[in-house]
């Protein structure tokens, strides 16, 4: 072979190396490539640094993030506020019903990862530095690109799609401090442009050995005008409660007529109840707006007369008829939504037994 043939066949066989390499490149992308691809499938670093907060609504539940990875999620039917979960500062705070605590654990860490995934409106720019690729995972028909990192207590796994590398799925894997197995998925919906933003519009939720959620977000802002302590406060609206023996005072949190009667959802809890000492059968004076009405008060809804008895025109104060931690007042019969008016939202309420 000459010398010329020699080198042409070394070029030719450089050139098939280049382009196997090419080829093996854009099948199995580098970490590095499936972040930014990531990354510009929500618009690019540009853009995604012009967006300070961001913020949408699930149910009764509005969730506020920041590019710095604070959350602030706050529940309730406005203007009440009945709980409050703050992410900021290495920690995570709850206040339910003007009671706060520090939420460690899963709970801390779950939140922590939101934080960081809703800051970057559901892209990875906030884990950067902190992933492990784990190559190609086949869920049904699809593979997606799966990439890792830890939040202890837990193992968090992230599922891209291979056309567009938006997040497909995300996992939470550990134990839970009794030592049973934890693992909650969220499965995206495909993403959408709203607001300027391009984002998931809804997604479904689901723990292993438990039923499944399907959340649904709406009313997308970016950019909001928040006040600057807004991510300082875990603040709640809910009126506040005084109780002592045969006594309570309070707010009205929420007030419904049906066809069946009035509800007014209040703010006493259980400890409430038990300061004032009352048991079920007691005879209650309510007080609201200078109006005395009679109420029979039950413990638990077990204790509650058949529902035929109650519809007679019974007026009562119970658990909330669809669980929760606050007590109702419940008027049933055809006179009892005249009262309706008379309980506007945070307006104050008073009990004594008679």
């Amino acid at each position: 072979m000459t010398m010329r043939a020699s080198r042409r066949l070394a070029a030719g066989i450089l050139s098939l190396a280049g382009l196997a390499a090419f080829a093996s490149a854009q099948a199995n992308p580098s970490l590095k490539d499936i972040i930014e691809k990531n990354i510009q499938a929500s618009g690019g670093k540009e853009k995604l640094a012009q967006i300070q907060n961001f913020s949408f609504k699930s149910g009764s539940t509005r969730y506020y993030a920041t590019s710095a990875g604070e959350l602030k999620l706050t529940t309730g039917k406005e203007p009440v506020i009945t709980e409050t979960v703050l992410v900021r500062g290495g920690k995570v705070q709850r206040n339910y019903f003007n009671e706060t605590i520090e939420l460690t654990g899963i709970r801390k860490a779950t939140n922590e990862v939101l934080a960081k995934l809703y800051g970057g409106l559901f892209s990875l720019i906030r884990f950067q530095g902190q992933l492990d690729y784990q190559g190609l995972k086949a869920y049904g028909p699809e593979k997606l690109h799966h990439l890792s990192t830890k939040a202890e207590p837990l193992q968090v796994n992230f599922f891209l799609l291979q056309d567009d590398f938006r997040l497909k799925r995300l996992v939470f894997q550990g134990q839970t401090p009794e030592g049973e197995k934890y693992e909650v998925n969220y499965d995206f919906a495909p993403f959408e442009d709203v607001e300027g933003v391009t984002v998931p519009l809804s997604w479904f939720s689901s723990q292993v050995g438990t039923r499944g959620t399907l959340v649904e977000i709406s009313e997308v802002k970016v950019n909001q005008l928040l006040d600057k302590d807004f991510f300082a406060k875990a603040e709640v609206n809910v009126g506040a409660t005084e109780a002592k023996p045969g006594r309570l005072k309070g707010n009205v949190l929420d007030a419904n007529v049906s066809p069946n009667g009035f509800t007014a959802a209040t703010n006493w809890m259980k400890k409430d109840i038990d300061k004032a000492g009352f048991k079920t059968g007691d005879k209650l004076s309510l007080i609201v707006e200078d109006t005395e009405i009679e109420l029979v008060f039950y413990a638990t809804a077990n204790e509650l007369p058949p529902q035929p008895e109650l519809a007679k025109g019974a007026r009562i104060l119970a658990p909330q008829a669809r669980g929760g931690d606050t007590f109702a007042i419940q008027f049933f019969g055809g006179d009892a939504g005249g009262f309706a008016a008379k309980f506007k939202v945070l307006a104050p309420i008073e009990i004594t037994r008679k």
